[in-house]
């Protein structure tokens, strides 16, 4: 079995761009005195109304001025962190003169994270449009931008005030919307017509060669949602790039109690400063997890590969690991003694003649066999 994988660590250059970026953040948006002290408080509360109180939050919530320091001291590097390691893994090349749209873009985030993780674009000459309703947000992104890029950067950012579906002029060869559409309403019988709203907006707005990238936080809810978008994207043409390894019907759409789509990896790379912000605030963190969907009209070039994508957990004496394949969900079995691949991570199966199932998760049993034995 051979394998590649997605989240490599950090390269040395990404680890130290988010090492400075605390010192960017205390020059663009300096806190000082009492709102200093008040910072873990209110990250704290911003955490609770982002989870537990989720139902009674506005959604116009970035909107608000007093949420806006904490967000840029902890959810934004921390974001940052995850789609660094996200942006390492994936085969991101825009062209020059290229185009990017960003929906509901906060404060430039998915913008700052390409920039820091992918050195080899930051000469191109790149237009970003960067959509959402909150202009002050986006105005911050840009300064942040500056600061990070340099006002000499060939990066020509546009920011402009609307929803998720405002009127795109210029198509894009690379179309994001990270930590966005979690923002929405997915009850009831909303979901699916939502979804098609979007997914139909998305592919309008992305040429006939670009690609599309959708990234949320790795809570049910999001998985859910990528897996309805994956769906609608299908119908309009748009295959899976990754994470998935084949076009047929999700295994893992985050229904009922069953494994659902998303990765976790550790938090090692993070800078000392965030950690540390993270601790006072009582909220520090050793992994991450995020759900995410990459497509292009000709999606992956190859397929019949399945990718590992819970953490390994204790099987019958050995390991067991939840997987991906186009045969449907797959339980990845590991020996004692044998090392289990880590999320993300991709292998060209050797399938038995006759695959058992597993009688808890109906998932079809795929024994691991090292490579060379």
């Amino acid at each position: 079995m051979s394998i590649d994988g997605l989240f490599p660590l950090l390269t040395e250059d990404n680890c130290a761009q988010l090492d400075r970026f605390e010192t960017l953040l205390k020059a663009v948006w300096p806190l000082k005195g009492k709102h200093r002290e008040q910072l873990k408080y209110d990250i704290r509360d911003m955490s609770r109304s982002l989870t537990n109180e989720r139902s009674t939050r506005r959604k116009e919530y970035m909107t608000d001025a007093k949420f806006l320091s904490p967000y840029l001291y902890y959810f934004l590097p921390w974001n940052l962190f995850r789609l660094s390691r996200l942006f390492t893994g994936l085969e991101l090349d825009i062209p020059e003169d290229g185009q990017v749209a960003d929906l509901g873009t906060g404060p430039l985030t998915t913008v700052l994270a390409l920039w820091m993780a992918r050195p080899h674009l930051r000469a191109r000459r790149l237009s970003f449009t960067c959509l959402d309703i909150a202009p002050k947000t986006m105005h911050t992104g840009v300064q942040l931008f500056q600061a990070l890029a340099g006002k000499d950067s060939p990066w020509r950012i546009k920011t402009v005030k609307g929803g998720f579906t405002e009127h795109i002029r210029d198509k894009a060869d690379l179309l994001m919307a990270a930590n966005a559409f979690n923002e929405l309403d997915w009850s009831g019988r909303s979901t699916r017509p939502q979804a098609e709203k979007l997914a139909a907006h998305m592919v309008g707005a992305t040429k006939d060669t670009g690609r599309i990238l959708l990234v949320e936080t790795g809570v049910r809810l999001a998985g859910r949602i990528i897996s309805e978008m994956r769906a609608q994207f299908l119908e309009k043409g748009y295959k899976p790039i990754a994470p998935c390894p084949h076009t047929v019907e999700c295994p893992m759409p985050a229904m009922g109690q069953g494994p659902w789509c998303h990765f976790n990896f550790s938090t090692k790379g993070a800078p000392a400063w965030l950690e540390a912000v993270s601790a006072e605030a009582d909220l520090a963190k050793d992994n991450v997890s995020l759900n995410f969907l990459y497509l292009s009209p000709g999606g992956a070039a190859h397929r019949g590969l399945v990718r590992a994508v819970s953490e390994p957990f204790k099987l019958h004496g050995g390991k067991g690991q939840y997987a991906c394949s186009d045969r449907g969900l797959t339980l990845l079995e590991y020996a004692p003694g044998i090392r289990p691949l880590f999320p993300g991570q991709q292998i060209a199966p050797d399938w038995p003649s006759n695959p058992k199932t597993d009688l808890k998760s109906k998932a079809l049993i795929l024994p691991y066999k090292v490579q060379g034995k």
